[in-house]
C-alpha cells in the first residue's frame, strides 16, 4: 500500500509499524478486517469523541485489550487483521503500536496527527 510509510520496526521481528494519514485511515473505515483502537483516556474520548466503533483501550490498560490469543477486545495476533491505533497526536498510539508488534501483531498502523486528523478527514465520530 503506497500511502503507508514505515515509522519504526520491532527490533527482533523485523515487523514495521506503519504510519497512516487521516484521509487514508478513513478509506479503511467499515472494512471488516480493520480495527480502530483509541488509546487516549476515557475523559479525552468523552470530551472530543472517538472513531465510531473504535475499541476504547486507554494506554494504561492497553494490554487487557490486546492479547495475542484473541482473548481481549482485539483479534488474535495471527488473525492478520489491520489494527489502526489513534491518540491525540501519535505519541501514545506509537507506543501502543510497538506493544502490538512485540506481542506478535504484524499489520499495525499509527494514525499520524491523531484524532484531529481523523476528524479533519471527515471520519465518522461518536461519543
Amino acid at each position: 500500500m503506497s500511502f503507508l510509510q514505515s515509522l519504526m520496526g520491532g527490533p527482533s521481528t523485523g515487523v514495521q509499524v506503519q504510519t497512516i494519514s487521516g484521509n487514508s485511515a478513513v478509506e479503511f473505515f467499515g472494512d471488516k478486517d480493520t480495527f480502530f483502537v483509541d488509546v487516549r483516556s476515557l475523559g479525552e474520548m468523552q470530551m472530543s469523541g472517538t472513531i465510531k466503533g473504535a475499541v476504547r483501550a486507554p494506554l494504561p490498560e492497553f494490554t487487557r485489550h490486546a492479547r495475542p490469543d484473541g482473548s481481549g477486545s482485539l483479534p488474535a495476533a495471527d488473525a492478520d487483521k489491520r489494527i489502526i491505533v489513534v491518540c491525540a497526536s501519535g505519541a501514545r498510539s506509537g507506543a501502543a503500536c510497538q506493544q502490538l508488534v512485540s506481542m506478535g501483531y504484524t499489520n499495525v498502523a499509527n494514525l499520524r496527527g491523531g484524532i484531529g486528523a481523523w476528524a479533519h478527514a471527515g471520519g465518522a465520530m461518536e461519543r
